[in-house]
């Protein structure tokens, strides 16, 4: 896996956590969202993660937001390059 899908799985992971972490009453999504976390975290600090790893994870995570009504999204299917569900979840010096 290349940097830049390195840190996008660790992105979405720390989207994911805090999610969670403001959202508590969600107990079924967030069991959800905490395993594909913890399989992310885990993508995230080895370079032996293919990119078809972070894209799966990536289409179980719209598919839980989308089925739950958590975010808008722009796409009624697919990967938006403008997730909602990161923007919402990520701090403005989150890359930094």
């Amino acid at each position: 896996m290349s940097n830049w899908e390195r840190r996008n799985a660790d992105t979405l992971a720390d989207a994911i956590a805090k999610h969670i972490r403001n959202n508590a009453e969600m107990k079924e999504d967030n069991e959800l969202l905490g395993i594909i976390r913890e399989t992310l975290d885990d993508a995230a600090n080895t370079v032996a993660t293919t990119a078809f790893e972070l894209n799966r994870c990536r289409a179980v995570v719209c598919a839980i937001c989308r089925g739950s009504k958590l975010y808008e999204c722009e796409f009624s299917e697919g990967w938006s390059s403008n997730c909602t569900f990161i923007f919402t979840n990520t701090t403005e010096y989150g890359g930094l």
